[in-house]
């Protein structure tokens, strides 16, 4: 993403969430660019009835809520900060100063926008089956594509992502996520330690 440096020349400022914290809410306008600096969020929504449902997570260095500033649109998500969190945020306007005197910048956006934007359309054919196993492998392959998860070369990549959060991203009961990976290690298409996921 767009180095810390860079962004600080552009009237940042970074602000710190506790667990919890609501960093927006769903139906506002979008002001800023944020980018990550430490800690993860997600995107989620609530039903009328209370559910909630996790429409994506993000974690440093990644950036999140950016394409809303392209086309001027309110938040159809919320975003919480799931751990504690730091967070550069810039106005708009800068933001765009910064992709006018930085075209690199605007086009690694762009790369990030479309890797997004694919893999959500890969994950969407896959996401109202009726198999577990597909429903969580596009989920795995989704993050393993596009989360700066970490690697360990004998294990493969860490899925950064607990039982229940897979649960609530593919809208499958929690035990049946237990089951599936289990499953799935027993067929050696991952591996946990420690009741880590390597994918």
């Amino acid at each position: 993403m767009i180095s810390e440096k860079r962004l600080k020349k552009y009237n940042c400022r970074t602000i710190h969430y506790d667990s919890g914290d609501f960093i927006y809410e769903e139906n506002t306008i979008c002001h800023n660019y944020f980018q990550i600096i430490s800690g993860k969020i997600k995107l989620n929504n609530y039903s009328e009835d209370g559910k909630e449902f996790i429409q994506n997570i993000f974690e440093a260095p990644q950036s999140f809520g950016d394409a809303l500033l392209f086309i001027n649109e309110r938040y159809p998500t919320n975003a919480v900060a799931l751990t504690e969190c730091s967070i550069i945020e810039i106005p708009a306007k800068d933001f765009f100063d910064l992709l006018k005197e930085y075209p690199e910048c605007a086009i690694e956006i762009s790369k990030n926008l479309s890797k997004r934007l694919y893999y959500k359309m890969l994950m969407s054919q896959h996401i109202f089956s009726k198999d577990p196993n597909v429903r969580l492998k596009a989920l795995m392959d989704y993050f393993k594509n596009t989360h700066n998860v970490c690697r360990d070369s004998d294990k493969g990549y860490l899925i950064p992502l607990t039982r229940q959060q897979m649960a609530d991203l593919t809208g499958l009961r929690v035990e049946t996520v237990i089951r599936t990976i289990k499953s799935m290690e027993k067929n050696h298409l991952l591996t946990i330690k420690k009741h880590l996921i390597y994918y």
